[in-house]
């Protein structure tokens, strides 16, 4: 018999918080409402659900698209038909900023 024990499974990565404006928020509202009414409510809900996880679990998914002179801070963009988002990453806090509006991809019929 061994004296070692098992070993530890991985750690999880901690999440990142992910803060949406108000203004986001309206939008995105106003967004679902046009999919439903388009018949691409599915589409676009699962769309919503995969780019809140990514911002939350691996952020980098996108692009950068430029540094911020203040703070440890980028702007991205990033892809997940039929939408794009942009959001700047804070990686000294572990944050995600999405201030402005998620949109649809051009010729996405939204």
């Amino acid at each position: 018999m061994s004296d070692q024990s098992p070993p530890e499974p991985p750690a999880l990565p901690l999440p990142y918080r992910v803060i949406y404006s108000e203004r986001v928020r309206k939008e995105l509202r106003d967004l679902l409402r046009r999919a439903r009414d388009r018949g691409m409510w599915p589409e676009v809900r699962d769309a919503v659900g995969l780019i809140d996880h990514h911002l939350r679990i691996y952020p980098q998914f996108g692009q950068p698209l430029r540094d911020l002179q203040l703070e440890n801070a980028q702007i991205w963009i990033g892809t997940v038909p039929p939408l794009v988002v942009h959001y700047s990453i804070h990686e000294g806090r572990r944050e995600v900023w999405v201030v402005v509006p998620i949109e649809p991809l051009p010729n996405s019929g939204l």
